[in-house]
């Protein structure tokens, strides 16, 4: 209801503004009156332009004002645009990865079913000569009964017949003979036999690393397509809009102060202050506890006592607590707790970065070297310590309002000013680095004077 007025009212001024402008143009056209010397027609078609003009601002500054926004996205969307098209890449090259390996995962399982069926192969051969011996044994062994039984009859014989000792004796030997081949080929099966029952246990022992490696493929199969599954799906809540936290994303950033012989109660109420502005901004972000837990971020035990320990020596301690990984709405978020010694590193008035505009430049000139001397001061501040964003790489953002206001002082100049981007306090480890533009006529002009302070870089 509220957004139909909005639209009737701006219809109704438009209007309204359009009929002025027609019966202020009628009565100059009618009395000839002029502006600026012009003739009254051009006059004329000046008021209707003004008329025009006004229409066009008033709509495009009532949806500024009143809707922020529509504001935000002309100055930030194509910056979300390009930093989620960057993540979705990420995604689908990790994706690609993940299928290219899994897809030589599946042919290192075909490799080991083929070896798997060979070994099936020779172990079904080496059953079948294991058969075959086992009946050649069999065989001899009927002959050795044969043997013995013969030899047993000429026993008999040579006890009941002395006359034909000789010729017994005779059978005897050549019976003796047959038994003692019989005994050799009995002991060479008994060798084949043997190296044939360890080369059936070398196959089944194959067999069962072949059959463990297989089982092992198809669980890391397994786990890669639950992988490749929730990436999908983390790309589709990526394309929805529903991821809350970016891993390495600064929570939070504080200062303990330990003086020498503080109390340790002091200082871990200051660290748990800390903690809780990161526990407020993961819930500003989307990020929910899970029952029975009561806080949205986690962070291990052993780590908290480590932070305290190191939090507990004297001295001045910046403090930031960031995301560890990427996640969606509604989950709670590991952290990761960083120490560093807070230390200044500019003093108030310093000069972050220097350079001489010309008059005569355009907008977008003049807001590209001014991009550049914030980039240099970016820069500088982060060679000499200042904690910059692990996301973005930056150590802050200016105002939009006070950088599109130098930037019209400068068009405006008619002169070479010298900019300087110079540090409002002193700025320490944790930040935030606050500076201003100070404008003033270039050497070889007169005058010195700044012209002007705008703007600052929040850390």
């Amino acid at each position: 209801m509220q957004g139909v007025l909005l639209i009737l009212y701006m219809l109704f001024v438009s209007g309204l503004i359009a009929v002025v402008g027609d019966r202020v143009g009628y009565r100059i056209g009618k009395k000839r009156l002029t502006w600026f010397n012009l003739r009254p027609r051009h006059t004329a078609v000046l008021v209707a332009v003004i008329t025009g003009v006004s229409i066009s601002a008033l709509t495009l500054g009532t949806l500024l004002l009143l809707n922020r926004s529509l504001s935000e996205a002309l100055f930030s969307y194509t910056n979300q645009i390009a930093q989620a098209e960057q993540e979705l890449r990420a995604l689908n090259r990790q994706k690609a990865l993940l299928e290219a390996e899994n897809a030589t995962l599946r042919a290192e399982r075909d490799r080991l079913k083929l070896d798997l069926d060979q070994f099936r192969s020779q172990q079904s051969a080496a059953q079948t000569r294991l058969s075959e011996v086992r009946d050649q044994l069999a065989m001899a062994l009927q002959e050795r009964q044969e043997a013995e039984a013969k030899l047993a009859a000429a026993n008999e014989q040579l006890a009941q017949v002395q006359p034909g000792l000789e010729r017994a004796q005779a059978e005897l030997e050549a019976v003796k003979a047959e038994v003692e081949a019989a005994r050799k080929m009995i002991a060479d099966l008994e060798s084949q036999k043997q190296a044939l029952q360890l080369d059936r246990d070398q196959l089944e022992r194959s067999l069962d690393t072949a059959q463990t490696a297989l089982s092992q493929l198809e669980t890391q199969k397994k786990q890669l397509e639950q992988e490749i599954a929730q990436l999908n799906q983390l790309a589709v809540r990526l394309r929805r809009g529903e991821l809350a936290i970016l891993a390495g994303e600064v929570l939070a950033t504080g200062v303990v102060q330990t003086p020498a012989g503080a109390d340790p109660a002091a200082v871990r109420r200051q660290f748990e202050r800390v903690l809780a502005q990161a526990e407020q901004r993961a819930l500003a972000l989307g990020s929910r506890p899970i029952p029975p837990l009561e806080n949205a971020i986690l962070i291990r035990r052993e780590e908290a006592d480590q932070a305290l320990e190191k939090l507990k020596e004297p001295g001045s301690w910046a403090v930031r607590i960031l995301s560890l990984t990427n996640r969606l709405k509604g989950e709670p978020v590991p952290v990761l707790v960083e120490i560093y010694p807070n230390q200044r590193i500019f003093a108030r008035g310093s000069v972050l970065a220097q350079g001489v505009i010309q008059p005569g430049l355009s907008e977008n000139e003049i807001q590209q070297r001014l991009l550049e001397l914030l980039n240099q001061a970016n820069q500088r501040s982060q060679a000499e310590g200042l904690l910059s964003d692990p996301i973005t790489g930056t150590v802050g953002e200016f105002s939009q309002v006070k950088f599109l206001e130098v930037v019209q002082h400068l068009r405006q100049s008619t002169t070479p000013l010298d900019v300087k981007l110079v540090a409002d306090t002193d700025i320490y480890t944790a930040g935030p680095l606050r500076v201003s533009f100070l404008m003033a006529e270039a050497s070889g002009q007169q005058g010195t004077t700044p012209v002007q302070q705008a703007g600052q870089i929040g850390g």
